[in-house]
């Protein structure tokens, strides 16, 4: 009979994950080698939170649920802030972490951890892997990550269950998603979309991370210039219009203040599609009807809503088209285009060229990439900048934390991407305080030779923490260090390596490193005092 770790090892191939991410223990040696005998590959990493971002940001490429791996105790612990990313950005991922064998538990706790209860509040389920009815613990698991609104299902195995013989269980059926597209219901609340559709002379568009993996971009176009509704992207769906669409307003979600908040404000009709309020920052609020269109159900929090749709997003999103519109003439286009010359974002007139402004690296990013090059972006100053201003021409090719907002997520997402999409360049922009968080990670790219570009701000400080500090009126204290030589840093991996500070420089760096098709790192010197959340001056 098979072990407990074979059929593990089984149920993820027959599901169609062909990688695992993780770092592995004493308590997980079974389940490895059944994974070496099932040619499932097994990507090591150096820190376990890491395993989890690129399982995140596999399943984000793929469309597929995707799995990491951690022992027990700090190995689970460790990979907390990875479970709790894919948790609030919705991320089916399969976290499977090894056990203490429950024998033991009661008269033995080296490296024991209630891992069912730290996990819980940030997972679909935690389950412990038996031997009676282990494949259909599995096969339930995985289902449940893509189950309704997507996220992390947290497997515990022990060493001594990993080895049992396996016991097949009784097939469960596993819960369908309702559907009453045809019935005279949802004709109905579709009725009820057209008809507040038709009326809106103000109509928008606010579309989310729930795009994916079902991408309705097609539709969601159409459906937007039909009636001329100024589209509003969230981060995590950057790209679902070119950011060079007529109709592409801008980004929300990233402070309260969001610029394209004034085109949302004007707004008395809101269709949103695969909208999730765990994207922004500032809590929602709108008086205007609402129409939500999204894979899952509307909760946790439910929002106001006048029809609601859960389900398939492109049979709605056609249904919705009006045969009237009321638009305004000073709607559409023409307020995307006055919005945009109020904020021209990274195209302003600067002044200075050494060191660089923040502005000047992604606009020598943008000249030097085509456009569906892949871009992640960490956490900080210049995940702000980014996600309002990064021009994004292509759906699925934007990545970043943001429901968690998590540092450290940027390079283990590159490296993920690099393995999802093979032989394509992809970009990593990371802060230097959040390329120090895991720098062990730079093994793990030389390592696999991914054609990975590591694009640093050097600024040696917490520079989104130093402004709050700053506007507070409170001096600088606990945000500044001085950053290392990440050149050398990187050329001991083997990584080739340059500095550059000012933005003809930096844009011929990337251009040599993307066209290497190799492992590369260009620390970029910068002035943060251009970052929109720096404080300016007076006059």
């Amino acid at each position: 009979m098979k072990t407990v770790a074979e059929i593990l090892a089984e149920e993820l191939q027959r599901a169609g994950i062909e990688v695992v991410f993780g770092l592995p223990g004493g308590e997980t040696v079974e389940f490895l080698d059944a994974l070496r005998r099932q040619q499932i590959r097994f990507v090591l990493v150096h820190r376990e939170s890491s395993a989890v971002f690129m399982a995140a940001a596999s399943a984000r490429l793929t469309g597929k649920t995707a799995a990491c791996l951690t022992t027990l105790g700090p190995g689970a612990t460790n990979a907390v802030t990875g479970v709790a990313h894919a948790h609030l950005d919705r991320a089916p991922v399969l976290a499977i972490t090894a056990q203490s064998p429950e024998r033991l538990v009661s008269r033995h706790t080296h490296q024991v951890v209630d891992l069912e209860a730290l996990f819980a509040p940030i997972t679909k389920a935690s389950l412990a892997l038996k031997p009676d009815g282990a494949d259909e613990t599995v096969r339930q698991a995985i289902a449940l990550t893509r189950l309704g609104r997507p996220g992390p299902v947290h497997l515990r195995l022990e060493n001594d269950d990993a080895v049992a013989s396996a016991k097949p269980g009784a097939a469960v059926p596993g819960p369908r998603a309702s559907s009453d597209r045809d019935s005279a219901e949802m004709q109905d609340r579709l009725q009820t979309g057209r008809d507040l559709l038709a009326r809106s002379q103000r109509p928008l568009i606010l579309a989310g991370l729930g795009l994916e993996p079902e991408a309705p971009y097609d539709e969601l176009r159409e459906l937007a210039e039909s009636v001329r509704a100024p589209i509003i992207v969230t981060p995590k769906a950057k790209g679902a219009v070119p950011d060079d669409h007529a109709l592409y307003a801008g980004t929300i979600g990233l402070t309260k203040t969001d610029p394209v908040y004034a085109v949302l404000d004007d707004a008395d009709c809101i269709v949103a599609v695969g909208f999730d309020v765990v994207e922004l920052v500032r809590p929602w609020s709108h008086p205007a009807d609402l129409l939500w269109v999204a894979p899952w159900e509307n909760r946790d929090p439910k929002i106001a809503a006048a029809a609601e749709f859960a389900g398939s997003m492109r049979p709605t999103l056609r249904g919705l088209l009006p045969k009237t519109s009321s638009t305004t003439d000073d709607w559409g286009e023409e307020r995307v285009r006055s919005h945009r010359l109020e904020h021209p974002g990274l195209y302003r007139t600067e002044t200075s060229s050494e060191p660089m402004t923040p502005q000047a690296v992604y606009r020598a990013l943008r000249a030097s990439l085509s456009p569906d090059t892949l871009i992640t972006t960490d956490v900080g100053a210049h995940k702000i900048l980014a996600c309002l201003d990064w021009p994004a021409l292509v759906p699925n090719r934007f990545m970043v934390s943001n429901g968690l907002s998590s540092m450290g997520y940027a390079l283990p997402a590159a490296i993920a991407a690099s393995l999802a999409r093979p032989g394509e360049a992809n970009v990593c922009t990371t802060g230097d305080a959040g390329l120090l968080m895991i720098l062990g990670e730079l093994n793990t790219l030389a390592r696999l030779a991914a054609p990975v570009t590591i694009v640093v701000f050097k600024d040696n400080a917490l520079d989104l923490i130093r402004s709050l500090q700053t506007r507070a009126g409170k001096p600088t204290f606990g945000t500044e260090f001085q950053a290392p030589d990440f050149v050398r840093i990187a050329e001991a991996h083997g990584i080739k390596a340059c500095r550059v500070s000012d933005e003809q420089t930096c844009k011929e760096a990337v251009e040599r490193a993307v066209s290497s098709n190799r492992p590369a790192l260009i620390e970029a010197v910068i002035d943060p005092s251009s970052y929109p959340t720096t404080p300016k001056s007076p006059g």
